[in-house]
């Protein structure tokens, strides 16, 4: 980019192309020719003229295009302009005559003075209908919002974040900005520091250093706890993490500024994150306040599980009759357990009794990923969501809709995989719960703990404060399932691999000559498909790492050809046909962060691709390609909450240092009929014997001391 000239272009807006929230093609007509122009996306005006700055490109298929760095609106500024303007449609009751009369005395410099000093009109002599009309026509031109949005977008914000942080700071956008531009990182939420850095770097505002600074250190805690999943860092450790950085002189003052900014929370010698702070305090204080207000009667509830014993043709186990009881008796309440544990069973028994004798109230199961809410509607016919969904996130505020001053409509909810559950997520689910009488959590203790901070199922198990129902008999092992056996030797910490043969087979890359692709084919030739089948592995990089296993496991399972579209995209080519793993969550789309769906067509020319989510469609436009990625392969967290009939474990020694007795659990418990581990065994079991260490929360504490 260093050798390309930038160029300013005056051009008329003509029509969009293609448009996305960060990312737009349009056509604009110069005084010399049509051109493509690409780049900022934004509300254009039709005929509205626009001062482009940028650069001249070619493109390998859709030839010369301009891509643009900032943009700016153009008022007519010459006679025929002005004249040709004023007499427009725009203005009614204003012909050319009087167009003529108003230029002639305000010359090329017209609607900048009436736009500015509209009283001034007074001086050409105008009737009244023409004075309106011309007020009300220059007030299309004086939009605010509209002026305040092109603003940020100019500056390198894409359309998705201008409207956040409009939304945030209204028409005081570009005053907070020559204050403290830094304000749109601090108290927004996803807007990335690295544009508003490039943003401050362009204007010169008050105190610069020091906003720079507390910003630094509000990205610096958010990654350290991100990372660590802890909920607090104390001062020695913030200051370890930004020595990575190259250390921040005056700590303790930029500390100060950001507690008095509300940014941060200092407890004792524990430094917070205000949201986390915030969060962590709601949960508690919720907990600690929960109120039984109706109950089913005992005797009832023990009829109730004879009939379904009768009903099903099953026996429950006192274990089971325990958890069924405690939810209907308790306000909250707290089922674990692992595979095979009969945790959905119990669930579908819950909620078919609870609506037999309250029929009156609104019964919901939600969980944290799409799939596992999908089960859960499959298997009890249940109503079930995710969380988001069940929320309502609404993008364009970047809120939930339901809250405390909106509440959802339920009486009771069981939460399924809460093990998974953060802090925030928890938070925003309680706070929209304030006519919910009871509420269940169901968890894997042994599972990995959630991605963002938090461990929300230990801390609550540990506060003794609820009952907990830990099911432990195995249904699945009954039936001879070795898989079962293996989880639950991990969590008797007695694990003998050279026991197992059926379920769970073992090839070590030392001793055998064999490849990953002949394994899967030997399963493929079984009558299982690709969908039934997921590779684990722990790291992203390395021959055995998540990005190669992909591009391998994509040229044997889906290799070009003709008619197959493809698209570069970073370290990935997608092609037509190809497993697809959603990254984050996408509620609008009723997406999440672990669901796999079927790429369907890549459309070069309108830049889209279309997923197959199960019967979910979902588009995708070329710039929000970064929220998906191959699923041949994925990490263990991904696929947390979901459950597959063969998994292989990739295990070798370059990724041993990720390698926990959680993650090795969570990776075999997502198999159901079949586990194959690839590597050294000796690695599977120098893993199993690290622990990860207690997430540092204040929960636990809060819970009680109530």
């Amino acid at each position: 980019m260093e050798d390309q000239i930038i160029e300013l272009i005056e051009g008329e807006f003509i029509h969009t192309i293609y448009k996305s929230d960060s990312y737009m093609v349009s056509r604009f007509e110069t005084a010399e020719e049509v051109i493509t122009v690409t780049g900022l996306s934004f509300d254009y005006e039709k005929g509205q003229k626009y001062l482009l700055s940028g650069f001249f490109v070619d493109h390998p298929r859709y030839g010369r295009q301009f891509s643009i760095t900032t943009v700016e609106r153009l008022l007519p500024s010459n006679e025929k302009e002005v004249v040709s303007f004023l007499s427009s449609k725009a203005f009614p009751g204003i012909g050319k005559k009087a167009a003529q009369k108003i230029y002639d005395h305000f010359g090329d410099d017209t609607l900048a003075i009436l736009k500015e000093t509209p009283e001034r009109m007074n001086e050409i002599g105008l009737s009244m209908k023409q004075q309106i009309s011309l007020s009300e026509g220059l007030q299309s031109l004086n939009d605010p919002e509209n002026d305040t949005l092109f603003y940020l977008v100019s500056n390198g914000f894409n359309n998705n974040e201008a409207h956040k942080i409009f939304e945030r700071f209204k028409l005081a956008c570009k005053e907070v900005a020559q204050d403290n531009p830094f304000r749109f990182y601090n108290e927004i939420y996803a807007i990335r520091f690295e544009t508003v850095k490039r943003f401050a770097g362009k204007i010169d505002f008050p105190d610069s250093e020091i906003k720079y600074k507390e910003a630094f250190l509000l990205y610096t805690l958010n990654e350290y706890t991100f990372n660590s999943g802890d909920i607090y860092v104390s001062y020695e450790e913030l200051a370890d993490h930004l020595n990575r950085y190259g250390g921040m002189d005056g700590l303790e003052e930029v500390l100060s500024l950001a507690v008095s900014h509300g940014y941060i929370v200092i407890e004792e010698d524990r430094i917070y994150l205000a949201q986390d702070h915030s969060d962590e305090l709601f949960i508690a204080n919720y907990l600690n306040h929960l109120k039984n207000d109706f109950r089913i009667d005992p005797e009832k509830i023990h009829e109730a599980i004879n009939d379904l014993e009768a009903e099903y043709g099953i026996t429950y186990d006192d274990q089971q009759k325990d958890a069924i009881t405690n939810f209907l008796i308790h306000e909250f309440s707290i089922i674990t357990g692992g595979p095979g544990t009969g945790k959905t069973t119990i669930i579908k028994s819950m909620a078919q009794i609870f609506q037999n004798y309250l029929p009156y109230n609104n019964l919901i199961v939600v969980a944290p990923t799409g799939r596992a809410a999908k089960r859960i509607n499959e298997i009890c016919n249940v109503e079930s969501k995710t969380i988001h969904s069940l929320l309502r996130w609404d993008k364009e505020s970047n809120v939930f809709v339901f809250n405390e001053e909106n509440p959802i409509l339920y009486d009771a909810i069981i939460i399924d995989e809460f093990s998974m559950v953060d802090n925030s997520l928890f938070a925003s689910l309680l706070r929209a719960s304030a006519q919910v009488k009871k509420i269940c959590i169901i968890g894997d203790t042994d599972q990995l703990p959630s991605i963002r901070p938090g461990d929300l199922l230990d801390d609550i198990i540990l506060s003794k404060r609820f009952p907990v129902t830990a099911l432990c008999s195995n249904y699945r092992q009954n039936e001879g399932n070795e898989i079962i056996s293996l989880a639950n030797d991990i969590i008797r910490n007695n694990v003998d691999l050279s026991r197992f043969h059926s379920d769970i087979r073992l090839y070590d890359p030392r001793f055998g000559n064999f490849s990953l692709t002949e394994l899967i084919d030997e399963d493929m030739a079984n009558g299982y498909t690709l969908d039934d089948i997921q590779i684990l592995t722990p790291m992203y990089k390395g021959e055995w790492g998540i990005d190669n296993l992909n591009l391998i496991l994509q040229e044997r399972y889906n290799p070009a050809g003709p008619g197959k579209n493809e698209k570069s995209v970073g370290k990935y080519l997608f092609r037509e046909g190809d497993k697809i793993l959603q990254l984050k969550n996408r509620p609008t789309d009723d997406v999440y962060n672990g669901d796999i769906g079927i790429l369907l067509e890549i459309n070069q020319e309108e830049k889209y691709f279309l997923i197959d989510f199960s019967g979910t469609f979902v588009f995708y436009g070329f710039d929000d390609l970064q929220d998906i990625s191959l699923a041949y392969a994925m990490s263990v967290h991904k696929a947390q909450g979901s459950e597959y009939q063969i998994v292989f474990l990739v295990i070798n020694r370059y990724n041993l240092q990720m390698l926990s007795r959680k993650l090795i659990y969570t990776a075999i418990s997502r198999a159901r009929k079949k586990l194959v581990i690839v590597g050294d065994p000796q690695l599977l079991l120098q893993g199993l014997s690290r622990i990860l260490k207690k997430r540092k929360t204040t929960l636990l504490r809060r819970l009680e001391d109530a």
